[in-house]
């Protein structure tokens, strides 16, 4: 039998028939969107932690020894919990040998989506299931993709399979929104024989007193959860952040160390409020003083600016001789030419360096 993570195979450990779970390698399996399942996981050895963290080649080698192991250990963390999940025998070189589930009639189980119930059948096992969802949830343990399809029904009940997605809740920020889709799918299962089923928010109330450290594997469940309404105090969080990088650069500073958060210049009107210091814009013609004011505009008196204001007219070229310009089209650029005045122009040009240019006239001799 063929999964989306791996290939299941029935085996015989001595007398015993058992099941042997090998895992597919990462570029033959067909589950997607693994980042949003391994994130917080961590290894303990330091150096492939590092690995994993750059996504290096030894980085990815561990990670995916990392997906096949975490199968093995939730399901030893849900078996002590009180969880109904296969037992574990053996874990060698990415494969997983375990006990066979087997039905009513001593064969090996069917999953759930492959049996038809009756209506009081389906709402009794939905209400099975989700006590052993409340029982995951105490031990910690989100299934991430539980469904009909991943649940056996064995002859004492049904029993959930298939862990290397689960989550833990401590260092997962998706687990809330895989336990509330864990809980929507099993609640598509009911539907299918009981079409009038309503759905109440069991997943956001059992979130909540999981939260809250209130939730037991003997809590029942009512239905009834009112959502947050309260606003959340951005500035606060804003200030909160600023402490912490505050914090970081003093420390740093006192190692003598580079880099870390830079600070953030607060404005006069508040903490994070609109800054009054609003400067007038000088269109680009004048430098900006310090104290952020524009220059004042000095007229065409004075000799040109560096930076392209006009230079005063100097009354044209010497007596006796006609004048040009050196080069009428090389205008010294300014910060905004297409805002200069006629007048500055034909100031530009008056004050080229002139070039004598001798004009020679030639009479035709009349007939």
């Amino acid at each position: 039998m063929s999964g989306k993570e791996a290939q299941i195979y029935l085996v015989t450990l001595g007398e015993k028939l058992c099941v042997a779970k090998v895992y597919k390698d990462a570029q033959t399996r067909s589950f997607k969107n693994r980042a949003a399942y391994t994130e917080g996981r961590k290894v303990r050895n330091s150096r492939d932690q590092r690995a994993m963290e750059k996504r290096s080649k030894h980085g990815r080698e561990q990670e995916e020894v990392a997906w096949r192991s975490t199968e093995v250990d939730v399901i030893y963390r849900l078996q002590a919990g009180g969880v109904r999940v296969p037992a574990p025998y053996y874990f060698i070189d990415g494969v997983l040998l375990m006990e066979l589930v087997v039905g009513a009639d001593g064969n090996p189980a069917p999953r759930l989506g492959d049996v038809a119930f009756e209506p009081a059948e389906a709402e009794a096992i939905y209400g099975k299931l989700m006590r052993e969802v409340v029982r995951m949830l105490c031990a910690g343990v989100v299934h991430g993709d539980l469904s009909d399809f991943n649940v056996l029904l064995a002859a004492d009940g049904p029993v959930i399979i298939d862990f290397p997605q689960s989550v833990d809740t401590a260092h997962n920020n998706s687990a809330r929104q895989l336990l509330v889709r864990d809980v929507d799918n099993l609640h598509h299962f009911l539907q299918q024989y009981v079409p009038d089923a309503r759905r109440f928010p069991y997943a956001e109330e059992m979130w909540d007193l999981h939260q809250a450290n209130a939730l037991t594997p003997e809590t029942k469940l009512t239905g009834r959860y009112r959502a947050a309404e309260r606003r959340v105090n951005v500035s606060n969080v804003l200030g909160l952040i600023d402490d912490a990088n505050r914090d970081e650069r003093k420390r740093r500073d006192s190692l003598g160390l580079r880099g870390g958060p830079s600070a953030q210049p607060e404005s006069p009107t508040g903490r994070y409020g609109a800054s009054s210091d609003a400067r007038p814009y000088n269109g680009g013609s004048a430098p900006r003083q310090q104290n952020g004011g524009p220059r004042p505009y000095n007229g065409d008196s004075g000799p040109r600016q560096q930076n392209g204001g006009p230079r005063p007219y100097n009354g044209g070229a010497s007596a006796g001789r006609y004048s040009a310009p050196a080069d009428t089209g090389s205008r010294q650029r300014s910060g905004a030419p297409n805002q200069r005045s006629s007048q500055s122009r034909a100031n530009d040009v008056s004050q080229q360096k002139p070039r004598e240019v001798e004009v020679v006239v030639i009479r035709r001799p009349s007939r």
